[in-house]
């Protein structure tokens, strides 16, 4: 029997291609408002450590990043989807690493990842619960595969799918992701959706595949360096569009192939910089990321 594979993370981002930054610090926003009167600054100049807060684009904030005393407690997305609509990421922490993420939509879907690390502080595992409300509808396990230099090269998601908080002990369906670089930046994901046999193996044919390009880098620093690289790893296992915010720079252009019959996008992305190396906002100005003082 033929199975329906959701293209999830394939659209409904479009926000990403909006977001620079600005280099003063400002207040979190509150979640229930996508706007702040003080997006365009007004804060102290930051000439040290820093960690990304905030980005905004045309005036409104898209994503915040909750942080104490320099550790990253929850992000907040902007979901376009709806209006005042948020997706937003709870991390816990196991001694000074992420051991667990929630993300949690504000419709009450969403996903709740447990992340194993090996004896070297490598990711070893994540499992992963599909949730609806406080139902679970399907369960991940997810494999890694890294080069001699310990970059991930590949991540297999294997799913079983339930239905009314049922979920059955075969695989049903997968996800791989397979990852490209050039240096330290993640230059090409070729995303591959299918269905599988019992054991999780890859069935013939039906399988649909996405090719996300992430190319011209600049030499500057990327923002969401600041931020812990665990958390946005499993995002873009989520979402896999955003898997260039793993890279040390800041990419200059986003072009993403979809299956037919959705269009291929093509984002070029500039910036401006302080005398830090941070971009502090794309070159027309529309879009922002603001800092908090370390």
């Amino acid at each position: 029997m033929k199975k329906n594979i959701p293209l999830k993370g394939l659209l409904g981002l479009a926000f990403v291609f909006l977001l620079s930054c600005d280099n003063t610090t400002d207040d979190p926003i509150n979640q229930n408002k996508t706007t702040n009167p003080n997006n365009n600054g007004g804060g102290t100049t930051i000439t040290g450590p820093r960690i990304l807060s905030k980005t905004t684009g045309n005036g409104a904030t898209v994503e915040e990043f909750i942080t104490n005393a320099g550790v990253l407690d929850k992000g907040i997305f902007t979901d376009a989807s709806a209006p005042n609509s948020f997706f937003t990421g709870t991390a816990t922490y196991t001694g000074n690493k992420i051991s667990k993420i929630k993300f949690v939509g504000s419709n009450g879907a969403g996903y709740d990842f447990d992340i194993s690390y090996d004896a070297n502080g490598k990711i070893s595992g994540t499992t992963s619960n599909l949730l609806t409300g406080t139902i679970i509808t399907g369960k991940s396990d997810f494999f890694y595969t890294y080069d001699s230099a310990g970059k991930i090269t590949k991540i297999i998601e294997k799913k079983k799918m339930g239905a009314g908080g049922v979920i059955p002990t075969a695989y049903s369906q997968f996800t791989e992701n397979t990852l490209t670089y050039t240096g330290d930046n993640i230059t090409k994901v070729v995303s591959v959706m299918g269905a599988t046999d019992n054991s999780g193996n890859p069935q013939a044919g039906g399988s649909l595949a996405t090719t996300f390009n992430f190319t011209n880098y600049d030499s500057k620093i990327n923002p969401y360096t600041t931020l812990p690289k665990t958390f946005f790893l499993v995002y873009s296992l989520i979402h896999p569009a955003n898997f260039y915010r793993l890279s040390s720079n800041n990419v200059g252009n986003l072009s993403f192939a979809y299956p037919a019959p959705a269009p291929s996008i093509s984002v070029d992305m500039t910036y401006q910089y302080d005398t830090q190396n941070y971009p502090i906002s794309s070159q027309n100005q529309t879009g922002k990321y603001i800092y908090k003082a370390l």
